[in-house]
């Protein structure tokens, strides 16, 4: 009877470990494919930062005015200054 007691008692406990070392594992699983998502928002968000500082140069912002507004350049010689 005590052999079956000590049995009792180190499969119970086996079975936790094994729980335990699953649960570890689908944890690890998890964390793993965060850091991936993680990593492409990174690069994502350094791309559009980038594209952000491309865009907001005052070369295309020129072009852009030129193209969709059909705005240009004044020359320096053809601006006048009002004085009050």
């Amino acid at each position: 009877m005590k052999l079956f007691i000590w049995v009792f008692i180190l499969s119970i406990f086996a079975f936790g470990v094994v729980m335990m070392r699953i649960e570890i594992n689908r944890s690890g699983r998890a964390i793993g494919k965060l850091n991936n998502e993680v990593e492409i928002k990174q690069a994502r968000n350094q791309y559009l930062e980038l594209e952000c500082a491309r865009l907001s140069g005052p070369e295309e912002v020129f072009t852009s005015a030129e193209k969709k507004l059909h705005l240009r350049r004044t020359p320096p010689q053809d601006i006048v200054v009002l004085d009050d």
